[in-house]
């Protein structure tokens, strides 16, 4: 018996220009500021939901920088990138920002 596996996808190559120009795209970082309002399970699950490779106790670290210090730096990357990130995590309710690296 066959199983259908789906269609494959096929990733182009991308030129190495178009590499080069990504790689030289300044990076922004992804700040998570302090509330009162969420507890540490809410940042932990929303930065492991939103930030890829993002791991619990990696996580929590950044919970606990947050609550001690008022602020963590919980992603570098790409401008449009940072903004997805961003974005993704106010809409969890967490206070974020990004500035340039």
């Amino acid at each position: 018996m066959v199983r259908n596996a789906g269609p494959a996808t096929v990733r182009p190559d991308l030129d190495e220009e178009v590499i080069a120009r990504l790689r030289a795209l300044p990076p922004f970082k992804v700040v998570v500021l302090d509330c009162q309002c969420h507890t540490f399970d809410d940042v932990e699950v929303a930065l492991c939901r939103v930030i890829p490779g993002m791991t619990r106790p990696k996580a929590h670290q950044h919970a606990w920088e947050i609550h001690t210090t008022g602020a963590s730096v919980v992603a570098r990357a790409p401008k449009e990138r940072a903004e997805l990130y961003e974005a993704q995590l106010k809409a969890r309710g967490l206070r974020v920002t990004i500035e340039p690296d």
